[in-house]
């Protein structure tokens, strides 16, 4: 029985998959910006962010505005299987089911119940949030992928292997640098990491953490001032937005992807009382809290205060995993919290159910975008530059369709560069295309009022619930 629920928790996982993955999720400029040095290494052995050429200085020789472990997986895949999108996302697929069984093995090796294992399975294989950001061309799932090893590492029944706790160190390391929000996953392996191998063992797990910094570092180091431009910008434009942002503005960067987001919440918030109350009345009872429990609210709480501090909706993505174990935990404890996991699932399937029926038998989602690709086309039919940021990025499909055509990808106007340093590269450009007037450069703004331009706006005939409800603003020389 076991392996048969198993097998369909994984097939519907694959078969949502397989029904969309050309077309949602829909083409972020994310994908662009990560497929772009990928292709570059597994083309000529180099990471170049071709598509920024001449916008940021050095990313047409040496990218540096993010740690290198999923560009250089992406550029593995590359490698190997044709230099798509598509073969990115597969990948990327792969390694977040990989994430996913690893996780179910480890509540298996904390002792939950099979029942209690594969309710939290279903809990992330079955998320819409986790196919809006899960499976897109980033590194969410290697992140991901990464600190589950580190805690099958830091859990092994072994304890009289030091290398174990070494291992920890070093995939803990590589979920950083797959990204850096890895860093905020350290308390927890610290923690797995002190309580089963002890005091004596950490300065193996923080050998095993800092080689591969190291490495990151020696790559780095013969241009360190492009390392602070390209990468300081990023850490600048997180300040502004974690400064500029609201509480409600958080709390809907929160629920954005997730299938009925209000449904959504009060399902996490009622989650967490239970847990919080469950929690006081074993310490009331036992002076103590089991390692599982200990184990949640660290991993929780971590993730809560890295998610406040980046105000990005793709880390969501992160906080599927403790949620899940914290329904493990309640399917393990009370019936209620059987009741409450059952709900979430149900209601998760149900946005499955629900997105599926919007995007495919309301309308026919890919030829509605590939209508949108060929009026842009036509759009661009005279362009030899362009510059773009738009949803869907139309990056691919240009790509293939116009290899004469020059393409740029969009600097954000956040970001704390000197309009010195691009400026001649926007001059260079004869269309830009955006899909919001708002989100535009103040220095693109400022070139487009001053020269004579024509502009054509559409949107893309779908409804507001629609992954593909954007619009599309084109400017051409005249």
């Amino acid at each position: 029985m076991a392996y048969a629920s198993f097998f369909i928790l994984s097939a519907l996982f694959f078969f949502q998959v397989w029904i969309n993955l050309e077309v949602f999720p829909v083409v972020w400029p994310d994908e662009v910006l990560f497929f772009s040095p990928a292709l570059s290494f597994a083309t000529k052995g180099h990471l170049q962010t071709e598509v920024l050429n001449g916008l940021i200085p050095g990313m047409e020789f040496k990218t540096l505005w993010m740690p290198p472990l999923y560009l250089l997986f992406s550029g593995l895949s590359l490698s190997f299987f044709p230099d798509t999108l598509t073969t990115v996302r597969i990948a990327n697929v792969v390694i977040v089911y990989a994430a996913a069984v690893g996780f179910y093995c480890l509540l298996k090796r904390k002792t939950f119940s099979e029942f209690a294992c594969q309710i939290a399975l279903a809990s992330i294989l079955w998320e819409p949030l986790l196919f809006r950001f899960g499976t897109a061309a980033r590194m969410e799932g290697l992140t991901a992928f990464f600190f589950i090893i580190s805690l099958q590492f830091a859990t092994n029944k072994d304890k009289s292997k030091q290398w174990y706790v070494f291992l920890a160190g070093v995939t803990l390391s590589f979920s950083f640098l797959s990204h850096p929000i890895g860093a905020s996953f350290g308390l927890v392996t610290l923690f797995l990491v002190w309580r089963n191998f002890g005091l004596k063992s950490l300065p193996w797990f923080f050998l095993g953490g800092i080689l591969p910094i190291l490495g990151w570092l020696y790559y780095i180091h013969p241009h360190w001032d492009w390392f602070e431009i390209q990468f300081g910008a990023q850490l600048t434009r997180k300040r502004n937005l974690l400064e500029s942002f609201t509480l409600i503005d958080k709390v809907k960067v929160f629920s954005f992807g997730f299938g009925f987001p209000k449904l959504r919440l009060l399902i996490i918030l009622t989650e967490l009382v239970s847990l919080a109350f469950i929690s006081f009345r074993l310490f009331k009872q036992f002076g103590k809290l089991d390692q599982k429990w200990i184990l949640f609210w660290i991993w929780i709480l971590s993730i809560g205060i890295a998610l406040y501090t980046s105000s990005e909706g793709w880390y969501v993505f992160h906080i599927l995993f403790p949620l899940a174990f914290g329904m493990a935990l309640l399917c393990d404890y009370t019936q209620l919290g059987s009741k409450l996991a059952y709900s979430g699932i149900l209601l998760s399937l149900f946005a499955l159910l629900y997105t599926n029926h919007i995007h495919w038998f309301q309308i026919d989602s890919k030829k509605i975008l590939e209508s949108h690709f060929q009026h842009l086309e036509m759009s661009l039919a005279n362009s030899k530059s362009v510059y773009l940021q738009a949803l869907p990025d139309p990056y691919f499909d240009l790509r293939k369709k116009r290899p004469d055509l020059n393409i740029l990808e969009f600097i954000p106007g956040e970001l704390d560069i000197p309009s010195e340093a691009y400026i001649q590269t926007i001059k260079s450009r004869d269309s830009f295309v955006f899909y919001d007037d708002q989100l535009m450069n103040h220095v693109i703004q400022d070139y487009l009022k001053k020269s004579s331009w024509k502009r054509e706006e559409w949107e893309i005939p779908v409804s507001g619930k629609h992954w593909l409800h954007y619009k599309t603003i084109v400017y051409t020389k005249k």
